[in-house]
């Protein structure tokens, strides 16, 4: 099978289109077959989690004899990877082939290529980022963002040539019409005004992002965290201390750090000075605000799902008149679904949080009976399973890891019996072909192993004893205590809204739900005739 990479750098974007007219001749040139193509399209060749990991399973499968890319550079960059992936499509018995680097990988010298070819492919990395980070260095010095791009409440203009008159001009932002509304919504949260209000009117009006999707609470709190409308720009210092960026994570490393700096952008601010201050001080006093006002106050908070959209339902207060008509307030009183508040895109679900919470008991007493009634039907006997998923996973690899170191010495002590004469040639051949078809399977085993996570290794069982102690003790334990076991075990409450039945019938609003050995339940659909 072929594999093919687009990286992420500009410069190494090499066509798909030409990397598979390469694999192609070269398949052609050797009388292969290619059974199949996976694409990864505009991926760092650092990143472990690429589809690199389905390529492998082909060959695990036998469905594939091996690899062909475009170049070994193709493969990845990262010394760490590539060691760990080549190691384990050789241990498979497959081979890695470059459609353009001839190299014959089976012998010594073949796999001195390729070891040089993957040394310069880590070289080209390296330098490919220091580039990046010297022209951040020339951008932050130029006052300009580390990367060009859209910002709202701005036009962007590019850098670029004038062939008419034979200048370059330079990069600038230039404030856009948004950029009165950027500036009321720092006034109104420097005010006392809270992000959600601020998200809410901006679905209201149909303001959307540079990106053109509506705005959400999380991300307009990053853009005006930033300070870019007050005319600064924040970034993270190149010589900081902080752990290097996870290559498979989406946050850099400086979003992850809190040692970041402010300082003068080129561009004309479109906040004033003491209203970023205010806008400042108002959110420092949310982040101080005590951990108990903070954290979720209810169990379900943080697991409760829209039954349209697959979207968070969050915990929204309610209000009712009492006698001499006063108003009495229901904090939590319900769980809405979070697009539905702050940018209008989906319908919504409302329910009661009452109903929610009894679903849920409901469905942990069917699951305890349900756990029950299959344990009475299987013999009691002895068993060594380790009690929880990841011991059981742990386990199962040591033993795996153990078959492995079993067949090599086994294999070691074939050669040295065939050497030593005891045996002859055919029976050392038979039992080194048994040996190594075994050492094969375990591999892959070992590898598919590798590949599960406790959520794939829970059984039911396995919760029984946290399902029997939230059924029992619900109302006296803490709150926090029922959070976190019921995140241990679900995959989280689908809600759904009222209908109509045919025949006229009202069917309330119901929550379902899911247990991490579950499927997902099906979606509505955002809006009501989807």
């Amino acid at each position: 099978m072929a594999y093919i990479r687009v990286s992420t750098y500009y410069e190494e974007k090499i066509s798909p289109d030409i990397q598979r007219s390469a694999i192609k001749a070269w398949a052609d040139r050797g009388n292969a077959e290619i059974v199949d193509w996976i694409e990864d399209l505009d991926v760092s060749g650092r990143k472990m989690k690429r589809k690199i990991n389905d390529a492998l399973k082909m060959v695990e499968d036998r469905t594939a004899r091996g690899i062909a890319v475009w170049r070994y550079s193709r493969f990845g960059r990262s010394r760490h990877g590539n060691a760990v992936n080549l190691a384990r499509l050789e241990q498979l018995g497959g081979r890695l082939a470059s459609a353009t680097e001839a190299a014959d990988t089976r012998t010594a010298f073949g796999k001195l290529q390729m070891g040089m070819a993957f040394k310069f492919a880590e070289y080209e990395s390296d330098r490919i980022g220091e580039q990046w980070a010297e022209t951040r260095e020339h951008r932050r010095v130029a006052g300009l963002p580390a990367t060009g791009g859209k910002r709202w409440g701005y036009i962007w203009h590019r850098r670029q040539y004038d062939d008419e008159a034979g200048v370059i001009h330079r990069e600038w932002y230039e404030p856009d019409d948004t950029s009165r509304v950027v500036t009321a919504l720092y006034e109104q949260i420097a005010d006392g005004g809270s992000m959600a209000a601020a998200t809410q009117w901006l679905g209201r009006n149909g303001y959307v992002g540079t990106r053109g999707k509506p705005w959400l609470q999380s991300g307009l709190g990053r853009y005006l965290d930033s300070g870019w409308a007050a005319g600064w720009i924040r970034y993270h210092p190149d010589d900081c201390d902080c752990p290097p960026k996870d290559p498979d994570s989406t946050a850099s490393r400086g979003q992850l750090c809190p040692n970041r700096l402010w300082v003068p952008g080129a561009h004309e601010p479109i906040v004033p000075e003491d209203v970023w201050t205010a806008y400042q001080k108002q959110r420092e006093k949310a982040a101080e605000r005590p951990a108990s006002y903070r954290k979720p106050k209810y169990p379900l908070s943080g697991l409760m799902r829209c039954g349209r959209c697959g979207g968070t339902a969050s915990a929204a207060g309610g209000a009712t008149y009492g006698a001499g008509k006063r108003l009495i307030l229901k904090p939590g009183y319900q769980f809405r679904c979070t697009r539905k508040r702050d940018n209008a895109t989906c319908d919504g679900v409302y329910i009661l949080r009452d109903v929610a919470e009894k679903a849920l008991l409901e469905r942990l007493a069917e699951w305890a009976a349900e756990i029950e009634a299959t344990a009475a039907t299987i013999p009691q006997q002895r068993t060594e399973d380790a009690p929880n998923p990841r011991e059981r996973l742990d386990a199962a690899r040591g033993r795996l890891r153990a078959r492995l170191t079993e067949i090599q010495r086994q294999l070691d002590r074939q050669t040295d019996l065939l050497a030593r004469e005891i045996i002859p040639e055919d029976s050392y051949k038979r039992e080194r072909d048994r040996l190594t078809a075994d050492q094969v399977g375990v591999t892959a085993e070992l590898a598919q192993l590798d590949d599960r996570t406790e959520d794939d290794e829970a059984r039911p069982a396995d919760f029984l004893p946290v399902i029997r102690g939230l059924i029992d003790r619900w109302e006296t334990t803490p709150v926090d205590t029922r959070r976190s076991l019921l995140r241990s075990m679900l995959r989280g409450v689908w809600a759904y809204p009222k209908t109509t039945e045919p025949d006229g019938t009202e069917v309330p609003a119901y929550a379902v739900p899911v247990a991490i050995w579950e499927p997902e339940p099906k979606l509505l659909g955002a809006r009501a005739d989807a």
